[in-house]
């Protein structure tokens, strides 16, 4: 009997401690918070770190061009190697600092499952990819090849840009949401594009077999018809060939302009959304500081000014 009570005792004493509300965080790390996740509500330097994240992607951006231009000078390209290194070094604190803010970025999950959320997600990967092969060089011998893969690797970079710019955010949600009408959209293009392409082979294919040799050729053709990209390589001869022709460049007009007004609406209603999130973030964030620090939790670093 004594021994459940101490049990239950126990377990309520766990409960506890896991109700037991989080501190506050530092001033530094709120700052550092901000740098990474939301520029806007940063101080000064919070600020000027965001910023250099983002001309320091750009950067790499543009050296992944520059290092394949013939005849670079032979210290322009250990420039440019060193550049990329330093690049690879600043990106690994980045994920670093990343790691220990993300228990602010994920409120209701532990210290630690917050950092292991971070890791495993989509843009904790890329993070990861960002800076690891660049690294992995110093210290691995690699072959030609492998350097080549790493440099390719490097383009995941560019899909970090997706954090200081809202319209790139915006894209996926806008297909989420609408991915209904966008599904419906795309299925009339395939319905036109697999049509057209096999009436124009069977139109085609017994007056110019060797340019209309399979369905395969005829649906090349019918996209760059429906595309307006008119290559003209493939030209119908027949005048049956012709009206196909016609009348899937009539079609295209209204087939290519309901992904585009889909789109267009769902941009609309995403950028007001966006607006309304905002809004709810920055006070939900402000008033989740000031309600730890009212509970009197004290700061991290706190404990260590105090001994001071």
């Amino acid at each position: 009997m004594g021994a459940a009570r101490r049990n239950a005792g126990h377990a309520g004493g766990a409960r506890d401690a896991k109700r037991a509300p989080r501190r506050a965080p530092s001033a530094f790390k709120r700052e550092a918070y901000f740098a990474l996740e939301d520029v806007r509500r940063g101080n000064a330097v919070a600020r000027v770190v965001g910023i250099a994240l983002f001309a320091l992607i750009v950067a790499n951006a543009i050296l992944v061009f520059a290092e394949t231009q013939p005849g670079i000078p032979a210290g322009v390209s250990a420039a440019l190697l060193a550049f990329g290194l330093a690049s690879s070094v600043c990106f690994g604190l980045e994920y670093a600092a990343r790691l220990w803010t993300a228990d602010l970025v994920h409120p209701d999950a532990s210290p630690a499952r917050a950092r292991m959320r971070y890791a495993l997600s989509p843009m904790g990967i890329i993070d990861l990819l960002a800076f690891a092969p660049g690294l992995l060089v110093l210290f691995v011998p690699v072959s030609s090849s492998m350097l080549n893969a790493a440099r390719i690797i490097r383009l995941v970079r560019l899909i970090k840009l997706s954090r200081y710019m809202r319209g790139l955010r915006s894209i996926a949600r806008v297909f989420r949401k609408r991915r209904p009408e966008i599904v419906a959209a795309f299925m009339v293009l395939a319905l036109l594009t697999v049509t057209a392409s096999v009436l124009m082979y069977e139109i085609e294919h017994p007056v110019q077999p060797e340019k209309f040799d399979s369905v395969f050729t005829g649906m090349y053709w019918a996209m760059t018809i429906i595309t307006t990209t008119g290559y003209g390589d493939l030209v119908p001869v027949t005048a049956a060939g012709r009206l196909v022709g016609f009348c899937t460049m009539l079609l295209s007009i209204g087939v290519v302009a309901i992904p585009a007004g889909i789109f267009s609406a769902g941009f609309v209603s995403e950028f007001r959304a966006q607006d309304a999130r905002d809004r709810l973030d920055a006070d939900a964030l402000q008033g989740g500081f000031d309600e730890r620090a009212a509970e009197g939790g004290p700061a991290e670093g706190g404990e260590a000014d105090r001994d001071a």
